[in-house]
């Protein structure tokens, strides 16, 4: 599990673990997942409008369908980690083209 480091240079374990969980369908508008382990979490549908992804581990998290508009500090490693469909709305500085989508259905 990584940590971060809060203002006095401590390291801090993950605020959010979703490692494996269902979050499908859920409103996470504006949260912060700064170093969040989501790793193969299934959050298909759900929206992530404005969230920050720092250092978030993403690994396999299914996001199919998911909404990321405006998303903070979202990687293209981090996305390339992760499971994605023609239907999930990126961040306008997403280049889409370095990508692969899942299979349909």
């Amino acid at each position: 599990m990584s940590s971060i480091a809060d203002d006095q240079g401590s390291r801090l374990q993950h605020q959010f673990c979703f490692e494996g969980t269902v979050l499908r369908t859920l409103d996470f508008t504006g949260v912060n997942l700064t170093a969040a382990n989501l790793r193969r979490a299934d959050a298909r549908d759900s929206v992530f409008v404005r969230v920050n992804f720092h250092d978030a581990d993403m690994t396999g998290i299914d996001l199919r369908g998911a909404d990321l508009t405006g998303a903070k500090n979202l990687t293209i490693e981090q996305l390339q980690s992760a499971v994605i469909d023609e239907h999930t709305k990126l961040p306008d500085y997403t280049d889409r083209s370095r990508l692969t989508l899942a299979p349909a259905g």
